[in-house]
């Protein structure tokens, strides 16, 4: 057994501290919900080594139901296709009469991640001992985001938990139909960078040192680009510690700089700005901003909620600062509209439909078409950079290999004038 240090909220947002014996973080969670909290944070303080408790060995070890210890390596964290398989499982379960704890007790059954299995069903004790199921869920926000819980909060309010659990499911698809193509589109890019810096790489590694020394012997003094590419050459042979230090560093760096509120939000900016690319993101961001806001509002989350839910989950640091601002005009009192076209992230088309909807009583059915609309601009996008792409990169790789090869023979083309003259 171990001992957890906890921090939580109670039912009116109050934060609560205290430590509890368990099992493991998982059965922390389950205590904290029956007693209707929130938890925050979980920490093991002690450690029962034989026990696979809190700390190391809960890492490596989990109890099953029989009592039996099994080896995991971390927790696996379940992708976009079981969220949906389960959440489709789910509603048509649940529709289908199938009691709610029973529901979560057969699909934490079936789960090919263990770890989602146990969560899940750590999520039926809780909704068993009387939690909401938005409450349980929200315990593991790296599994249910504030969308998930969000929109489940409203099916239970409602009472139309399976048809708001099917929009879910449609939005999960689409947003992992628009992870697919972006990581489509950066994939062949990265494997023609790969392969150049290879060939590149054998080229100085390899060959320009077998010129380096048909050269030595000349006496004669060498053209500067070769003098340059030699020294490159004898720094990658000899020293090759340096230019690998450097990389390393400089990503060390970057990745520290990235994590910084300021470094984000610059780097989000640049990002936008990049031609062709940056036009590929805007896109992005705006048709999920949209589908995000549709699906929502269908389900009956209030539109300030919304919105601070597309914020939080637009990826952008510069979109979440301005859907922030949007928000706070909204509780002064402006329409959605009227902010929503300041600072010219949202096309004036997008701006036009949300008034529109606003007009017509009819902003989610607006908001579905716009977002059906980028999904046929982010494929139009996507195969637009795929063709410019690749002759960008056919030509820059070309022209290093041709400045390589055309300073190692400078020696020779000056060789000719010589004899020539």
């Amino acid at each position: 057994m171990a001992e957890f240090l906890y921090k939580a909220r109670d039912a009116r947002g109050k934060m609560r501290t205290g430590k509890v014996t368990a099992n493991s973080k998982g059965a922390v969670r389950g205590q904290l919900l029956k007693m209707r909290l929130r938890p925050v944070t979980i920490k093991a303080t002690k450690l029962d080594a034989t026990d696979g408790g809190g700390g190391l060995f809960s890492q490596i070890l989990y109890k099953d139901k029989d009592g039996n210890y099994n080896l995991q390596l971390g927790e696996q964290k379940a992708t976009d296709k079981d969220l949906i398989i389960f959440s489709k499982q789910f509603a048509t379960m649940i529709s289908s009469g199938v009691p709610l704890i029973q529901t979560l007790g057969i699909l934490a059954a079936q789960q090919r991640v263990r770890s989602f299995g146990r969560q899940l069903d750590t999520v039926r004790g809780a909704v068993e001992n009387g939690a909401t199921l938005s409450d349980a869920l929200e315990a593991y926000p790296k599994q249910f985001d504030s969308l998930y819980v969000s929109m489940v909060r409203a099916g239970e309010a409602s009472g139309n938990l399976d048809t708001i659990m099917m929009k879910l499911v449609s939005y999960i698809e689409k947003a992992a139909k628009i992870k697919s193509q972006v990581k489509g589109a950066m994939m062949y890019p990265l494997i023609v960078v790969a392969v150049a810096f290879v060939v590149i790489t054998g080229l100085l590694v390899f060959v320009v040192p077998m010129f380096a020394k048909q050269y030595e012997g000349s006496g004669k003094e060498l053209p500067g680009l070769t003098q340059v590419v030699i020294d490159i050459s004898n720094l990658l042979i000899e020293q090759w510690y340096v230019p690998l230090g450097a990389a390393v560093g400089a990503g060390l760096f970057f990745s520290r700089w990235v994590q910084t509120d300021s470094g984000r939000a610059r780097f989000d900016q640049i990002i936008l700005k990049v031609p062709v690319f940056g036009q590929l993101i805007r896109k992005i961001a705006v048709g999920r901003f949209c589908s995000t806001m549709a699906t929502m509002l269908t389900s009956g989350v209030p539109l300030l909620e919304a919105l601070s839910i597309c914020a939080a989950s637009s990826g952008n640091k510069m979109i979440e600062t301005f859907v922030v601002h949007v928000r706070s005009r909204i509780e002064q009192g402006a329409k959605f509209s009227e902010p929503l076209g300041e600072g010219g992230l949202f096309p004036p088309m997008v701006v036009s439909m949300v008034a529109v909807g606003e007009t017509t009583g009819a902003l989610d059915d607006m908001l579905m078409k716009v977002s059906e609309f980028y999904e046929d601009e982010v494929d139009l996008a996507v195969k637009t950079m795929l063709s410019m792409i690749e002759p960008i990169m056919i030509v820059g790789i070309g022209s290093i290999v041709g400045f390589v090869v055309m300073a190692m023979y400078l020696p020779v083309f000056d060789l000719g004038n010589v004899v020539g003259g």
